[in-house]
Order: C-alpha cells, then sequence, then structure tokens
C-alpha cells in the first residue's frame, strides 16, 4: 500500500501567492480587526453626526430631510435653540462636581490611609465605596423621594432639628441639588485611585521626611501630592470626561427643569432630537459639544500632562 505524499503547490499558483502576501503583510493583518472596530464605533457615528449637522433632518417635515442647509442648523441652535445656555449649566456643572468630588476624595484617601488598624481601614473602604455601587437613575429616583418636601426625609430633619426651613430642593436650587448628588455618588471614584496612589508612596520618602521633621501638612504638600501627581491628574482627567457626559442622573431627577434650569448640553441633545425630532439642530450641538470636549482634553494632556505631569 502506498503512502500518501502531500503536494506543494507549483510556484506562482493562487494559494502560493496567498500565502506570500499573508507573510509580507502579517502585521496589518492582525491590526485590520481593531481598525474595522474604530472604524464602526467611532469614525463613522462621528461622520455621520457631521452630516445631520449640514442638512435639514426633522422629521415633523419629511419633505425637506437630506436637503442640504449649511451652518443654519448650528446658528438655530445657539440663537434660538437655547444650545448657550446648556453650554454655561454644563460648565458650572462639571466644574462644581469636579472640585468637590476632588478635594473630599482626597480628604478620605488621606484620612483612610492615617488610620492605623487594618480592619477599620477595610471598614471605611467599604463604607466610602457603597455609593458608586447605586446606578445613577436609582439614586435619582430615590433623591427625588427623600426630597420631596411633603413626604421626604431630608426636608423633615431640616425643619425639625435646625431653626431653617427646607427649600424646595428641585425647584430652588437645581443645579446645586443634582452637583451634590453626584458628589454622593461618584465621590468614591475619586477615592479608590487617591487611596491607591497614596498607599504607593515609598516610606522611605515619608520617613526620611519625618526625620527632617517635617509638619504633616508639609509632608503632603512637598511629599505626597508631587509623588501622585500622575495619579491625581489620571483621575481628574477621567472624571472630567465623564461628568461631560452625564445624563440619565440629570434627566430622571430634573428632565432639565425646572424651565431649563438643568438642561444641560446631553439634556438639550436629547430633546432637540427626539423631543422636537429635530436631528439636524441636535447633531449641530453634538457636534460642537464633542470637537470642544476633545480640544480641552487634549490641551490639558500636553500642557499638564506631558509638560507639567510626565516630563
Amino acid at each position: 500500500m502506498s503512502t500518501p505524499t502531500q503536494t506543494t503547490p507549483p510556484n506562482g499558483s493562487g494559494l502560493s501567492r496567498f500565502r506570500e502576501l499573508w507573510n509580507d503583510y502579517l502585521p496589518y493583518w492582525f491590526m485590520t480587526p481593531m481598525v474595522i472596530v474604530m472604524l464602526l464605533i467611532t469614525i463613522f457615528p462621528g461622520a455621520y453626526d457631521l452630516y445631520l449637522s449640514l442638512v435639514k433632518y426633522n422629521l415633523a417635515n419629511p419633505a425637506t430631510i437630506g436637503q442640504f442647509n449649511g451652518l443654519t442648523n448650528f446658528e438655530t441652535a445657539f440663537t434660538s435653540g437655547g444650545a448657550v445656555n446648556s453650554f454655561t449649566l454644563t460648565i458650572l456643572f462639571v466644574a462644581g462636581a469636579l472640585a468637590l468630588e476632588t478635594s473630599i476624595g482626597f480628604v478620605l484617601a488621606a484620612l483612610v490611609t492615617g488610620v492605623r488598624s487594618s480592619w477599620m481601614r477595610t471598614f471605611y473602604r467599604i463604607a466610602f465605596i457603597l455609593p458608586m455601587a447605586v446606578a445613577p437613575v436609582s439614586l435619582a429616583t430615590i433623591t427625588r423621594i427623600m426630597l420631596n418636601t411633603e413626604i421626604g426625609v431630608i426636608p423633615y430633619l431640616i425643619g425639625d432639628f435646625t431653626p431653617f426651613t427646607a427649600p424646595s430642593f428641585l425647584s430652588d436650587v437645581p443645579l446645586l441639588t443634582i452637583i451634590l448628588v453626584d458628589t454622593w455618588n461618584w465621590t468614591p471614584f475619586m477615592f479608590i485611585i487617591f487611596y491607591a496612589g497614596m498607599s504607593s508612596v515609598p516610606e522611605t520618602l515619608l520617613e526620611a521626611s519625618r526625620v527632617d521633621g517635617a509638619p504633616l501638612w508639609r509632608r503632603y504638600l512637598h511629599v505626597i501630592i508631587p509623588y501622585m501627581k500622575p495619579v491625581l491628574f489620571v483621575a481628574i482627567l477621567i472624571r472630567l470626561i465623564d461628568l461631560f457626559r452625564t445624563f440619565g442622573l440629570v434627566f430622571t431627577l430634573t428632565h432639565g427643569g425646572p424651565g431649563t434650569a438643568t438642561e444641560l448640553v446631553s439634556i438639550n441633545i436629547f430633546q432637540t432630537g427626539f423631543t422636537f425630532v429635530d436631528l439636524g439642530g441636535a447633531a449641530a450641538v453634538a457636534v460642537v459639544y464633542l470637537v470642544g470636549i476633545v480640544a480641552l482634553c487634549n490641551v490639558l494632556i500636553i500642557k499638564i500632562g506631558f509638560e507639567g505631569v510626565w516630563d
């Protein structure tokens, strides 16, 4: 019985040519899936959003859908669409929430780092992380009940145990309320990162500062914070980007109201696109918003990150 022998295709055949191409461009083949995914999830939606911003796309007027509209969508959004007010509110919201979450998270991390007992340190870590486990929409629903002027526990406690009269939080100070609620929800994120950063400071540096007689505030100012600069920068950058994307908490809590008092850009885009069915106008605001966030993040990374943190 004869043994079957493997035959190789002659030089120049289709299979041989395919193998040569495969081997010559092997690194590019491995990159192809990533490039396709990037095109599908970033480039294509961005390009389509830009297209929508330049054409008429109001579902209430289907006869004009697809007609080139130039920069009219941008002009309408920023003159009569409330986009300027939304951008202003978003900047106030992001600045307020980021400042509170960063400062409170850092203080909590410093306090827990200073606790000597290991089981107490574990208890505080778990207790401080718990708020982050609550979904923003669930948190907003619970908060609406707690802040209700008739049945809410917070107005009841303020009215009965303090000399002050509880305000109607969602009507009198709506922007401050959503800043405080977001701070309660996401300060644990900053706490976790800052705590990890403080725990990584070499003990030899801290011991040397103690030997030199540096008080605690000098140790933080000249040793711990400089050592943590990359950690601080990355945490603030991540939280900054996430704050710009805030939607569920605000929409569930106030729907952008009362009036337009909490109409952040994300709420403005949603209402323009899905309440007034003007997808072209919504796309125009979204394009400006995206370009602004990308530009801001790049400036921060280049000017503060590469020139101040990682230099």
